[in-house]
């Protein structure tokens, strides 16, 4: 999950080997609640409110790792 952007469009980086990519990739502004995640593993690429409040809420029912370039 991206989570990347101001208030405006949602950024969505063109990330290197996202064509052979098998898992699923959204952007924060596209999540509709934890429900889908449950019991999957969840990396949230940010380090934002948006991608703190996802990654809390996800944790509850999904493996998270939160990735950031530096420190929280």
């Amino acid at each position: 999950m991206a989570a990347s952007g101001t208030f405006g469009p949602p950024h969505r980086p063109a990330l290197p080997g996202l064509e052979e990519f098998a898992g699923q990739v959204l952007h924060a502004a596209d999540r509709r609640g934890p429900a889908p995640f449950s019991g999957r593993r969840v990396v949230v690429v940010g380090a934002g409110n948006s991608a703190v409040q996802a990654a809390a809420e996800l944790a509850e029912t999904a493996r998270v790792t939160l990735a950031t370039c530096g420190p929280v």
